[in-house]
């Protein structure tokens, strides 16, 4: 009777102390997700960023990798340059035109939206280059950011990828 009740002792308390480290763990990971988060919004709020794809997303397409074939969206005091492959459906193109989705221009009609509690932070602006394009960033952190780019030509499309700060180069460039 001894045994079976210092075994059961036992493994209560192994229980207990194995529910005590899952629940740090968590909190611990909810506090590196909201480091990040944090570190996300204020490069973005500083208005000196770079998004690069490492996916695209085509309306009514499959997701197509960007490992060889990579763009950026480039937003440095209150201007947008973008050069990002496009796939889908273009409804005019310029003759010649490469057919991507490329603009540079002032940007204008700027949202900002916050979510703390799912950790969850959007930037939208529209931007005039021979055409309006309409851009909308969604931001978990640094390395988890989805863009969509939507304009009249074409189909719209979304790229997943992550934001980084701008080099001293691409400060330099503007």
């Amino acid at each position: 009777m001894k045994i079976i009740l210092k075994k059961l002792i036992s493994s209560l308390l192994l229980i207990v102390l194995i529910t005590g480290v899952s629940a740090q763990k968590k909190e611990e990971r909810k506090a590196k997700k909201q480091q990040k988060y944090q570190e996300c919004l204020q490069l973005i709020e500083s208005g000196e960023f770079k998004f690069e794809a490492e996916k695209a997303y085509p309306m009514g397409g499959e997701s197509i990798d960007l490992t060889t074939n990579y763009g950026f969206l480039k937003i440095s005091k209150n201007k947008s340059e973008c050069d990002l492959p496009f796939f889908g459906r273009a409804y005019r193109m310029e003759y010649g035109g490469d057919g991507g989705m490329n603009f540079e221009g002032e940007i204008f009609n700027e949202k900002w939206t916050r979510n703390d509690k799912k950790n969850k932070f959007t930037y939208s602006f529209d931007v005039r280059d021979k055409e309006r394009f309409t851009v909308i960033l969604e931001a978990f952190s640094k390395e988890s950011c989805s863009l969509i780019i939507r304009c009249d030509s074409k189909a719209h499309i979304s790229y997943s990828g992550q934001i980084i700060e701008l080099e001293v180069k691409d400060l330099k460039e503007k």
